[in-house]
């Protein structure tokens, strides 16, 4: 008996991919690039380090799809990937320091608008270490609800949970960083 297994565009395209075929891993870059775009844009606002950013995650997707499952949705594994490669951007950025060229336009102001500027800076600042301090499931819980902007529903598939588990994490995530965040600022 012949095994006839029907599979989707998608799928036939990865395992081709997987076989090191460029053409099948550049149609799977053009269907989702517009989608890592804009999910690298939300998270850096800046498009240049956007554009890197989506550079990066292709290139390790393309290095790794051997190893991906092609009866699994492939958004979902590139948007994780797109994701790390954001959080890498950000800390290389506190770490390398930014540009003042960036922040010229902040220099224009008078003193109280560079103060309130500066205080902002140092509030986000430290809402982003609080939550790099959360557990991991949570700390990934909170960027996708809060800075991949995912609906619970979204979130659930993602993760492969009920959709009242999300919300029960994200409610704890949110006591957990409310908690942090007031011991710091105050």
């Amino acid at each position: 008996m012949i095994n006839a297994r029907v599979i989707s565009w998608e799928s036939h395209l990865i395992l081709r991919a997987a076989e090191r075929d460029e053409v099948a891993f550049e149609l799977l870059s053009d269907m989702y690039r517009p989608v890592l775009m804009s999910l690298a844009l939300r998270m850096l606002r800046n498009p240049d380090d956007a554009n890197d950013a989506v550079q990066d995650t292709l290139v390790k997707a393309f290095r790794a799809i051997h190893d991906f499952d092609p009866d699994r949705p492939l958004k979902p594994w590139l948007c994780r990937i797109c994701t790390n490669c954001c959080v890498d951007a950000v800390r290389s950025r506190k770490r390398d320091g930014e540009s003042l060229d960036q922040h010229e336009y902040m220099l224009a102001d008078d003193g109280e608008s560079v103060d309130a500027t500066a205080s902002g800076s140092i509030r986000e600042g430290q809402v982003m270490a609080a939550i790099e301090r959360l557990p991991d499931k949570y700390r990934r819980i909170i960027v996708m609800r809060h800075f991949r902007h995912m609906d619970v529903n979204e979130i659930a598939d993602e993760l492969h949970k009920p959709e009242g588990t999300i919300k029960s994490w994200l409610f704890r995530a949110r006591a957990m960083l409310k908690k942090d965040l007031q011991l710091v600022l105050n």
